[in-house]
């Protein structure tokens, strides 16, 4: 996609961090944003950021993991903007601990959301634009993680993998049908965002494995640190645009990925263990000489 003016850009967890930096950087080059969170008052903060900068926005409060929430926010598009040109399955969680013990309503929420969430959205908003014959862009939001398990990360790591097959079928199948929509998958390291802050969204009736992520004040200013040395969302949102604008369908950014895709896939392809990759209590490697630092996988060096 060359021509951005005027398109109608659908961007999910939109509200802050990657999402809203998309929002921001695709609105500069004359999209028509419609911003879709679960957060109503920060999504009206970020509604209301955006037409300060002078871009045309609109939010909708919207739960991607309810197929129907899904379809008022198209429907809320179509009255709004019209046709949709770009879809951004963004929004994501995540929740840290080990996989035995993770609980059935952790797997299931991270699944739903990052998941689900983007299944919902292909399946609400692809259908008007296959028929339509204007052509589009899908973009999920993948990670690094969708190429490498890392201990702690379970349902995360395994939602990104699931996220990265899907959309290498789906884009495969727009090319075979010559729709002209193009699909991407954008795989950041680690990027400075909320989503270490993910439980602030969570269903009051789920049964999580642990109150840690909320109820550790040590836990959580390591989680603060931790994050806080990732890419900026800005960082992540130009490398998207670039992707689009050349019809890429890995998305990276930063320096590092692809010693990081060589270190990790290296090994599946020579048939070897996987790269351990894990974390302590503390929120550091538990063994950072033989462990590649997660400050690699950010692009921060």
């Amino acid at each position: 996609m060359k021509d951005f003016k005027g398109k109608v850009a659908v961007i999910t967890g939109g509200a802050s961090g990657i999402g809203l930096a998309l929002a921001n950087r695709f609105g500069r080059e004359g999209c028509r944003i419609m911003l879709a969170d679960i957060e109503e008052e920060a999504l009206q903060v970020a509604v209301d950021q955006l037409r300060g900068s002078g871009i045309e926005a609109e939010g909708h409060r919207t739960d991607v993991s309810d197929l129907h929430s899904v379809e008022g926010l198209r429907d809320r598009v179509n009255s709004t903007f019209g046709h949709t040109a770009l879809l951004f399955n963004n929004a994501g969680v995540s929740i840290t601990g080990p996989t035995w013990k993770m609980s059935p309503d952790d797997w299931r929420w991270v699944w739903d959301v990052n998941v689900w969430g983007a299944v919902n959205g292909i399946r609400a908003f692809l259908p008007d634009m296959i028929d339509r014959g204007e052509g589009g862009h899908v973009i999920n939001t993948g990670s690094l993680a969708s190429f490498n398990g890392n201990g702690d990360h379970a349902p995360y790591c395994s939602s990104k993998a699931a996220l990265l097959g899907m959309s290498q079928s789906l884009y495969s199948e727009m090319a075979a049908m010559m729709t002209g929509i193009g699909v991407s998958i954008l795989c950041p390291g680690m990027v400075a965002t909320q989503i270490h802050r993910s439980w602030r969204n969570r269903p009051e009736a789920d049964n999580a494995w642990s109150d840690r992520e909320y109820a550790d004040e040590a836990f959580r200013q390591g989680s603060e640190e931790f994050q806080g040395r990732g890419l900026s969302p800005e960082q992540i949102a130009d490398a998207t645009f670039d992707g689009v604008r050349n019809g890429s369908f890995y998305i990276f950014a930063g320096n590092t990925w692809s010693a990081f895709l060589a270190e990790t896939m290296g090994r599946a392809m020579r048939a070897e263990n996987p790269l351990v990759m894990t974390w302590g209590e503390d929120r550091r490697p538990l063994d950072e000489r033989e462990l590649l630092p997660w400050h690699a996988i950010s692009g921060t060096v």
